[in-house]
Formats: C-alpha cells, sequence, structure tokens
C-alpha cells in the first residue's frame, strides 16, 4: 500500500478554501498527501489564479444540467495523475460518486443548516434566522452566546447529510446578533459579516480534515 494520497480539491469559486489545503501542502504541513491537484467548474475563476500561483496543476470541467459528468470526472482524474481522495471546497455543483472517498465543507451544522441550495450567504442567514427565532420565542436572550460550527463531512447522497469528519465550535461574536435583532444590520449584512467571521476557522479545520482523511486511507 502506497505511504501517500493524491488529493483533488473541487472548487467553484474564489478558492480561498482550496488555497488553505494546497498552502498547508506546500508548506509541508500535511505529509500523508503526496500531490494536491484542482478541479474547478468554472474558467476564470479565483481558484485557477491560485493553484497557478502555487505551482499546483488543474482541469476545468463544465457541469452537465448543474452536475458534473461522471465520465469527465475521471478522466479528469486520470490526466492529473489520479485520485485517492478528494475535496469538494467551495463546489456549488452536484458531484457523482466515483467510487473514492469524498468530503465536503460546509460553514455551518450541515445537518441543521445543509441541504439542497444551502450555500454561501444562505447558509449564514438560515443560522441568524434560527437564533432570531429562539429570542422571539423566549427560549434564549440576546446577550447569550450563540454559535456556528463549520463543519467537514462524507459527501453523501443526500446534500449535507454525511457522517460528521470534523467540526469546529465557533461563537458568534455578540455585536452580529445584537445589531441584527436592533435592526442596525439586515439579515443579508449579518450573515456577510458573519461569513467573514467564519472562514479563517474553515482554513485552519481543513487542513487537519485532510490529514485525518488521509489516514483513514493509509491505515
Amino acid at each position: 500500500m502506497a505511504d501517500k494520497v493524491r488529493l483533488a480539491c473541487i472548487a467553484s469559486g474564489s478558492g480561498t478554501d482550496f488555497n488553505s489545503i494546497a498552502k498547508a501542502w506546500k508548506d509541508g504541513c500535511i505529509p500523508e498527501v503526496s500531490e494536491v491537484v484542482l478541479i474547478s467548474t468554472k474558467e476564470g475563476v479565483g481558484c485557477i489564479d491560485k493553484a497557478v500561483n502555487l505551482g499546483i496543476s488543474f482541469k476545468i470541467i463544465k457541469p452537465f444540467n448543474k452536475a458534473l459528468p461522471t465520465d469527465q470526472l475521471v478522466a479528469a482524474g486520470v490526466e492529473l495523475g489520479g485520485v485517492d481522495l478528494i475535496f469538494l471546497v467551495g463546489c456549488i455543483v452536484k458531484v457523482p460518486d466515483v467510487g473514492i472517498p469524498m468530503y465536503n465543507i460546509h460553514p455551518a451544522d450541515p445537518h441543521e443548516h445543509g441541504g439542497k441550495y444551502m450555500y454561501g450567504l444562505e447558509v449564514h442567514i438560515h443560522v441568524l434566522r434560527q437564533i432570531v427565532d429562539q429570542i422571539k420565542r423566549g427560549w434564549k436572550k440576546a446577550q447569550d452566546r450563540f454559535f456556528t460550527y463549520p463543519t467537514v463531512h462524507e459527501a453523501a447522497r443526500e446534500f449535507d447529510q454525511g457522517q460528521i469528519l470534523l467540526q469546529a465550535h465557533v461563537e458568534i461574536p455578540e455585536r452580529i446578533v445584537r445589531e441584527l435583532m436592533e435592526g442596525t444590520l439586515t439579515f443579508e449584512e449579518a450573515a456577510s459579516a458573519l461569513q467573514k467571521y467564519v472562514l479563517p476557522y474553515e482554513w485552519q479545520i481543513l487542513p487537519c480534515a485532510v490529514r485525518l482523511a488521509a489516514r483513514k486511507i493509509l491505515d
């Protein structure tokens, strides 16, 4: 059995999550991975620029009917030198099961705030609407501590319902909840602020999650 795995990251946008993995690997912080490659579902997006800057091989696959074609995904993996592990990092299209361990990053608890179309700001809006509902019902107070849970989980047939691999507990800044309740912030503005706050936590847990997933393969 090989002592390292080859990792493919699939992304659709700016690539900040991909960059956290790729840079950690380049810096020698993911010793279980022999190579990181990128598969992008769009042309001219930031994830490709980040791959070029880091000297990482990439392939572009255009989705068909909001899903990646299985044959093209397999062919891309072969063309990039073979793939043992897949991480979906900001991928907004459906990725077929090709018999390779596959994980997804979700910016909140995927079992409570996941599902079809739940990505980007929509996830954080959902989190905040739940908090506001709890406060309005008197279950909690605005000054209480509230948390969100960026999560890496197995990709499953049902969106965001796979087994959790690694999850961070992130306290939501009191200011965001208070200003939302006061009406100083709209839900969209509060969600944008929460998204920016949570992203660095995603960047910290992703390299750790890659190591855990790789070890499951190697062991």
